[in-house]
């Protein structure tokens, strides 16, 4: 008979299974940047035109996530992301078949599509229907991967690009991660996994519409995960502006890659005994986040930015998975993938024009210091609303 330990570990398995998700999903948004060069060189295009690629990446999961949401909670989940992980990883192979650049543009597009299909709305709704009273931990260590993925990745494609073509290279490593997914989730996800609602879904859409705990959490994260995005986009300038080298900024962006690993497991850790606190919990990450930003607006010493950059890295990785648990305290688990869902939309706004409005502040001012003031007052707007939510009704 296997013992309380192993059976214990085997408890765990989605998670993991989630965590490999998230990191071979979302995770492999940071290594875009390799190929754009090549891309660039190959097509005959500039490096600007390549650039509006990512947008898909925004506008995609934005447009369909209400979809994806309303599945997760009448679909087998598994086989959704069986699916979506065969559309995105076969996609990037495609690409690396294509002959012209409308038919890499539009695998693309594929692979945005698909990797909404095993993205957080997917998972976090998995972890909150699979781990009920440890939403907490299972949503942080699904989220460790997007952390994992981001140092481990990109010098893996760095050292590939050495040896290979980014045709062989991207072929390769589309084959290899779609196996990896597959056989983690062949083993470690129930194949009956996924709640079916008891209410009709138009009846299920108005109720979560009509209440104000949906605004408030859709709002609060919408304002904070486009903090971290235009944050992210500054950097390097930023840095350079003050006179670092792109090596010293690319050191910065790992101390706050090792910042968000460690927000990620304090959040496995502390969330679920903090679950009468939530929004408390919440707060306080959030709080984190603002210090950090502000020490970062007023100084130039490099051990002071070093502390700066690695509180915003932890706050960022910590709230990542509070987006769920958030919604988890107010929203039974049986429609939390709508809820989840539902809220995609209201990330666009601010993201669609965040960062071009950056770049135009920059341009005109010749500085970030505006924009770092305005991203800091959106912070405070994100504390104050999270601080508004009623007590947590589970």
């Amino acid at each position: 008979m296997p013992s309380k330990n192993m059976q214990a570990a085997r408890a765990w398995l989605p998670a993991l299974a989630g965590m490999t998700c998230l990191g071979l999903g979302a995770g492999l948004i940071g290594l875009f940047g390799f190929f754009v060069e090549p891309l660039s060189q190959e097509f005959g295009v500039g490096v600007a035109t390549l650039n509006i690629a990512p947008v898909a990446l925004l506008l995609v999961p934005g447009i369909i996530a209400p979809l994806v949401g309303r599945l997760v909670d009448v679909w087998p989940i598994r086989r959704m992301i069986l699916g979506g992980s065969a559309l995105a990883l076969l996609s990037l192979l495609a690409i690396s078949f294509s002959s012209s650049l409308l038919q890499a543009g539009i695998g693309f597009l594929c692979f945005s599509i698909g990797i909404t299909f095993y993205g957080p709305v997917v998972i976090n709704g998995l972890m909150v229907k699979l781990y009920p009273g440890q939403e907490g931990r299972a949503l942080a260590i699904a989220a460790l991967g997007i952390s994992i993925a981001s140092m481990t990745l990109p010098p893996a494609m760095g050292a590939a690009l050495q040896i290979v073509e980014w045709r062989e290279a991207l072929a390769v490593m589309s084959i290899v991660l779609l196996a990896i997914v597959w056989l983690w989730v062949l083993l470690g996800i129930p194949a009956d996994a996924g709640a079916v609602a008891d209410s009709p879904q138009a009846k299920v859409d108005r109720e979560i519409y009509r209440r104000a705990e949906f605004w408030m959490v859709g709002i609060t994260v919408a304002l904070t995960l486009n903090v971290m995005v235009i944050l992210t986009i500054c950097y390097p300038p930023l840095l350079a502006s003050r006179g670092f080298t792109a090596v010293e900024a690319g050191l910065f962006l790992a101390v706050g890659g090792a910042g968000g690993a460690l927000g990620k497991l304090t959040v496995a850790v502390l969330a679920d005994k903090l679950r009468p606190h939530t929004r408390w919990f919440a707060a306080a990450i959030l709080l984190v986040k603002l210090v950090g930003l502000i020490l970062l607006l007023m100084t130039d010493v490099t051990y002071l930015i070093v502390v700066s950059v690695a509180m915003m890295g932890f706050s960022g990785g910590a709230f990542l998975p509070m987006h769920p648990y958030l919604n988890s305290r107010y929203f039974k688990a049986d429609i939390i993938g709508q809820v989840n869902g539902a809220q995609g939309p209201l990330f666009l706004p601010l993201g669609l024009v965040g960062a071009p409005l950056a770049g135009y502040v920059f341009d005109q001012t010749g500085s970030y210091t505006l924009v770092l003031v305005g991203l800091a007052l959106i912070l405070l707007l994100a504390i104050l609303s999270v601080l508004a939510l009623p007590r947590s009704r589970f």
